[in-house]
C-alpha cells in the first residue's frame, strides 16, 4: 500500500515540475522524504543518496505533497494575475470615453456630406472649386458663399484659443487636430472634440509657448478679430448684401442647393461656431467665473456673429491664473 501511494506521488510531482518548468518556474528537487540529520524535506539535488533517506508514512507523504501543491498553485496564481497587468498598463486607448455631443455632432457631419456629394451632379462642386484656386477672394460666385468659404480657414485659430488651454490630459494631441481643421473642418477637429474632457483647473505656468504667447496674447487676438471682419468686406459681401440683399439670399439658396461644396461647407461653419460656443463655459471656468448662467449666456452671445463673436470673446475673456 505504501508503495502504491508513493510511487502515485512522485508521478503527480513529476508531472507538476515539467509544468512549472514549461511556465518559466524552476522548481527544487524535493525527495519524499525526511533527512536524518534535519528532520526536514532533502532538497539536496539528485545527487544525494537515497540510502541516507527515511521512508514516510502515507499520512506523511500525503501532508507534505499537499503543502507543496497549495505553494504551486499560489506562485502560478501570482504570476497569472501580474501578466494580465502588465498587459493592460499603457494602453493608448485604455481610458478614452467618447463626449456624446461632439461625436453625434461628427456623425452627423460626414452622413450628409457622403450623401451630398454623392447626390449632387457630376463636376458642380469642382467648378466652383476651380473658380476659388483662380482667385479665393473674389472667385465670381456668390458672396456670402465666399464669406462662408473664407471663413472656414480662419475660425481654427478661435478654436484653438478655446482648446489650448485645455488640451493637457486629453488622450489625443490637440495640436495637429487643431491644425488640420483648416483644411478639413470638423472632420479633423470633431474627432478631437469627440473625446475631450473638460479641464477647469490650469495656470499660465502650465501651458506651451505657443499658447501662452500667442493664443493668450491679446494683441493676436484683436488682430484676429480685424482679420475675419475684412473677410466680409474683402469679398464684397457687404456691399453687395446693402445693394441686393434678397439677391444675395436667393443666389445662395440656389448654391445650396445645386452644389454639395456649399451645403456641406455651410454645415461644416454652423458646427464650428456651435462647437467654440459650447467651449465657452469650460474656459471661463478655468479663469474664475464660477456663475454657470452668465457664462451660459456670453456664450450664446456669440453666436449672433459666427466665427466673429469667438473671436471678439477670445480678446474680451479674463486672463488665466499666474500660478
Amino acid at each position: 500500500t505504501f508503495g502504491s501511494c508513493l510511487t502515485a506521488k512522485v508521478l503527480a510531482f513529476s508531472q507538476r515540475s515539467n509544468l512549472l518548468r514549461s511556465s518559466g518556474v524552476e522548481p527544487a528537487f524535493i525527495r519524499f522524504g525526511q533527512d536524518s540529520s534535519s528532520g526536514g524535506f532533502t532538497t539536496e539535488g539528485q545527487s544525494s543518496s537515497l540510502a541516507n533517506v527515511k521512508p514516510l508514512s502515507v499520512l506523511q507523504t500525503v501532508q507534505r505533497v499537499s503543502k507543496f501543491n497549495s505553494g504551486t498553485n499560489l506562485m502560478a496564481s501570482s504570476k497569472t494575475d501580474n501578466t494580465e497587468e502588465i498587459s493592460t498598463e499603457g494602453v493608448f486607448l485604455d481610458g478614452i470615453e467618447l463626449n456624446p455631443k461632439y461625436a453625434i455632432a461628427l456623425i452627423v457631419f460626414l452622413t450628409y456630406a457622403i450623401i451630398r456629394s454623392t447626390g449632387e451632379e457630376a463636376g458642380a462642386s469642382q467648378l466652383v472649386l476651380e473658380k476659388f484656386f483662380a482667385d479665393p477672394v473674389n472667385p465670381g460666385v456668390n458672396e456670402l458663399f465666399v464669406s462662408v468659404f473664407n471663413l472656414l480657414g480662419i475660425v481654427p485659430v478661435p478654436l484653438a484659443c478655446l482648446i489650448m488651454p485645455g488640451a493637457k490630459g486629453q488622450k489625443l494631441p490637440a495640436a495637429p487636430f487643431v491644425g488640420a481643421g483648416a483644411f478639413f473642418g470638423y472632420s479633423s477637429t470633431g474627432v478631437l472634440l469627440s473625446t475631450w474632457k473638460p479641464v477647469t483647473e490650469v495656470t499660465k505656468s502650465e501651458l506651451g509657448w505657443v499658447t501662452k504667447n500667442l493664443l493668450e496674447n491679446k494683441v493676436f487676438n484683436w488682430f484676429i478679430v480685424a482679420l475675419v471682419t475684412s473677410i466680409f468686406f474683402q469679398t464684397g459681401f457687404v456691399s453687395s448684401f446693402l445693394s441686393d440683399p434678397s439677391g444675395q439670399i436667393m443666389g445662395y439658396k440656389d448654391l445650396f442647393s445645386s452644389t454639395a461644396i456649399c451645403s456641406v461647407s455651410s454645415l461644416d461653419l454652423v458646427i464650428l461656431s456651435l462647437s467654440a460656443a459650447s467651449l465657452i463655459p469650460e474656459d471661463l471656468k478655468r479663469r474664475g467665473m464660477e456663475d454657470s448662467a452668465k457664462a451660459y449666456a456670453i456664450a450664446a452671445s456669440t453666436l449672433l456673429l459666427p466665427v466673429v463673436g469667438s473671436t471678439i470673446y477670445c480678446a474680451l475673456r479674463p486672463e488665466l491664473p499666474e500660478e
